[in-house]
């Protein structure tokens, strides 16, 4: 692992994936309540 950047390209974009595939796991397995209770009040 000789790579002159301090966090390679590739961590970052996999680390974003599993953030993002997490987050949305946890806002379907609740049924979306999370988003209904927290996006709904800012939007109308």
């Amino acid at each position: 692992m000789a790579e002159d950047e301090p966090v390679p390209f590739w961590w970052v974009v996999l680390f974003l994936a599993l953030t993002l595939g997490a987050g949305a796991i946890a806002v379907t397995s609740v049924g979306g309540s999370l988003i209904a209770g927290f996006a709904l009040p800012f939007l109308f």
